[in-house]
């Protein structure tokens, strides 16, 4: 899994690779369309370049205040829709345009989402869509612990403090938590191995690739412990883990796709109803007997049950 600004990113960038993968637009455009991506982070190393769609990249280098003039750079060159990720971006944007079409992937979190609801009901020239937060997710995957686990007291929560938004998250979280940081699969395994370490009743593992790559080994090392763990990833528990609370990517980027087509196809975003994804979970029934839990109907009817390991 990756932090929220990648995750946001990822969103953005596969949106707009989306169109090469239809098998029509809905109108064909009178010249080849282009796109302007506004954010205060490029999250990852590549960008998208597609023949059916131009793209103009701009990016704040984690400098806010850069935001307004990238903006107005992007309206400059008459792009078609501006994809800005997050509130700040799309204050940006909508006080740089309001011809501009802004398409806004909000964070489900911090206030986002409500701020980015205020700016489209002024505005008619933004539509939105929210993505589920690290953040919310986390403290979504500590309740349905506590549902699973009777009695839960010490609850340990495993993360990267390198990956950028971790420690914000893990500071938003319970004071009470025991903090596992690891910056490596052999940090994962003293947490279990070395002696000394505290008990803990549970554990929560935060999304990240560190652990997703080594999710074979992290799942063996909570089994071996007896300690049920709620992690960030679906394959986590095809790979014998308890359970997973994740964020829909694909839902994510067709909801994005399809608003981006339509207004290259005429639509207007006033037109197009905000969107919001709900986290997925996935659950293993097996694993939750062995470890003597019970599962409650409403919990089992929400979750995606693996029910073979």
């Amino acid at each position: 899994m990756i932090d929220r600004r990648a995750f946001l990113g990822t969103v953005a960038l596969a949106v707009l690779a989306a169109p090469r993968l239809g098998h029509a637009w809905p109108m064909i455009p009178p010249r080849v369309p282009r796109v302007g991506v506004l954010g205060e982070a490029n999250p990852i190393p590549w960008t998208v370049s597609t023949p059916v769609v131009e793209f103009e990249w701009r990016w704040a280098d984690a400098q806010r205040e850069r935001l307004p003039d990238l903006a107005s750079q992007l309206v400059a060159l008459d792009v078609d829709v501006i994809v800005a990720l997050g509130a700040a971006s799309a204050r940006a944007a909508s006080q740089s345009t309001t011809r501009v079409p802004i398409v806004v992937v909000a964070d489900g979190d911090l206030g986002e989402e409500a701020a980015v609801a205020r700016l489209a009901r002024s505005a008619a020239n933004i539509t939105w869509l929210s993505a589920p937060s690290e953040a919310g997710m986390a403290r979504q995957r500590l309740r349905l612990l506590g549902r699973l686990v009777p009695r839960l007291q010490r609850v340990g929560v495993l993360f990267n403090p390198d990956t950028v938004g971790n420690a914000q998250v893990v500071a938003r979280l319970p004071e009470d938590l025991r903090s596992f940081p690891a910056r490596t699969i052999e940090d994962v395994e003293r947490v279990f191995l070395e002696p000394g370490r505290d008990a803990v009743d549970g554990l929560l593992v935060l999304a990240d690739t560190l652990f997703t790559v080594h999710a074979t080994r992290l799942v063996e090392l909570t089994a071996e412990a007896g300690v049920p763990a709620v992690y960030g990833a679906r394959v986590f528990v095809e790979a014998g883990g308890l359970i997973a609370v994740y964020g829909d990517t694909g839902e994510i980027i067709r909801r994005a796709a399809t608003i981006v087509r339509r207004i290259l196809a005429g639509e207007t975003p006033a037109s197009l109803s905000p969107s919001r994804s709900r986290p997925q979970v996935a659950l293993n029934v097996p694993v939750a007997r062995r470890l003597g839990l019970a599962v409650a109907p409403d919990l089992l009817a929400r979750a995606d049950a693996l029910t073979s390991v």
